[in-house]
């Protein structure tokens, strides 16, 4: 008797504990499908709020007709670039060369 009551209680826990980790993995899924359409939404309304390269300056450099890099030869750091990606007429920085890259001091219009 004993014994049946414990493989009772011991399956309602593990029954319990199935449910609770399901409907938070489902849940998780959720959220994480949620983000990735507000992040495709934001890179989509920022398209040209992102600042443009001067693809007029001696530093750009095309290396295709919707891919480019801007060098630039920073004090501190060296020679530094940043990668550009044409996207629907949009230049769209995909690949820092450092930290340096992520604040303003590459060439902009």
């Amino acid at each position: 008797m004993k014994g049946r009551f414990l493989i009772a209680l011991i399956a309602t826990g593990v029954g319990a504990t199935v449910a609770v980790t399901t409907g938070t993995l489902l849940e998780g899924a959720a959220r994480a499908a949620e983000s990735v359409v507000k992040a495709q939404r934001q890179v989509q309304s920022r398209g040209a709020a992102v600042p443009q390269p001067d693809t007029s300056s001696p530093n750009w450099k095309k290396l295709s007709d919707d891919v480019g890099v801007m060098i630039r030869d920073d004090e501190r750091l060296g020679l530094r670039g940043r990668l550009y990606v044409s996207v629907e007429g949009v230049w769209l920085p995909v690949a820092t060369d450092g930290l340096a890259d992520v604040l303003p001091l590459v060439p902009v219009n």
